[in-house]
């Protein structure tokens, strides 16, 4: 079965139990060092190849549009939060890498959706045109569907305890449906831009792009075996993430090329962005407290941390 690189349950029984022991005398149990790599640029190609391999083969319209749109140029920035997530509560990165895959299934079918003509009416998108431009839109549609499904059934399949497959499951639920993606779409798409203010823009902005994060950062947190005061601040760490991305894509919107970013950009015009409430100079601002905030959540020295200042640092944009 593809899925198990969630972890097994003997494994992770083991971890409990020397978490056990270890706080009989008083430690804390410290993430593995040596046994495997925890750089992003390792993480991210564990990710790629993983993802190759739960790509459907292209022996199909559906399976091709759906393969192209999960495999196309990325950073695959939630399946390496997720897994350093779990390293950082004391798991392997790997106990998240599927979980992951499922993060990065959902993501580019949000993807696929948002590029609609119904929605954004985008011409590009990671550099190349369109899944609708390429395969019409009905392929583009059952291609998101197709790769939305393939998420929780990739879950579903894996050798994970069932009370464990029914949180992650709930978590990355949670973050597509009326508490996350779609609601956060519907209300950018719909909502009056006149009366788009300053907190009716955050709890858009915390629908349509920190849910995902926050279901990101807690999920991988609860599959390396995270306590409730680890995935508190996780959560924490992905809001204030979440809304740093958010502020950075209005940015990039308002302020880059379709060349520089591989992208259609001004699709915020006949929108309120907090580019508009704020001004760039501020914007740029915000972005700044929201990393320190994400930062204090989980320390500034943690991988995680590193990981997202280290995204930002590559912006051009003054971050």
């Amino acid at each position: 079965m593809r899925s198990q690189r969630f972890g097994s349950s003997s494994q992770r029984d083991g971890r409990r139990h020397q978490e056990t022991c270890m706080a009989i005398v008083g430690a804390r149990p410290q993430p593995p060092v040596a046994c495997e790599p925890c750089a992003p640029d390792d993480l991210r190609l564990r990710v790629q190849s993983r993802l190759t391999e739960l790509a459907p083969s292209p022996d199909s319209l559906l399976s091709l549009a759906a393969r192209e749109a999960l495999l196309g140029q990325g950073k695959r920035v939630r399946p390496v939060l997720a897994m350093l997530a779990a390293a950082h509560v004391g798991g392997r990165p790997d106990d998240a890498l599927d979980y992951g895959c499922a993060l990065e299934m959902v993501h580019a079918a949000s993807l696929v959706l948002d590029d609609l003509p119904c929605m954004d009416d985008a011409v590009l998108r990671r550099g190349q045109p369109t899944l609708h431009r390429r395969h019409g839109e009905d392929a583009a549609v059952l291609a998101a569907v197709a790769l939305l499904n393939q998420s929780t059934r990739l879950i579903l399949q894996s050798r994970l305890p069932a009370e464990t497959r029914v949180a992650t499951l709930d978590l990355l639920t949670q973050a597509v449906g009326f508490d996350g993606l779609a609601e956060g779409q519907m209300r950018d798409l719909r909502d009056d831009a006149q009366e788009r203010d300053a907190v009716a823009l955050r709890q858009i902005n915390d629908l349509k792009t920190g849910a995902l994060f926050v279901a990101t950062v807690r999920g991988g947190g609860l599959l390396g075996g995270g306590d409730a005061d680890d995935l508190a601040r996780l959560s924490a760490f992905g809001e204030s993430v979440g809304f740093a991305f958010q502020l950075y894509d209005d940015l990039l919107d308002a302020c880059s090329t379709t060349s520089a970013v591989g992208k259609d950009v001004g699709q915020d015009q006949d929108t309120t962005t907090f580019v508009d409430l704020w001004g760039e100079g501020r914007v740029r601002a915000a972005v700044r407290q929201s990393l320190s905030r994400a930062a204090e959540a989980v320390g500034h020295d943690s991988p995680l941390t590193l990981y997202v200042r280290d995204l930002f640092q590559q912006a051009d944009l003054g971050i």
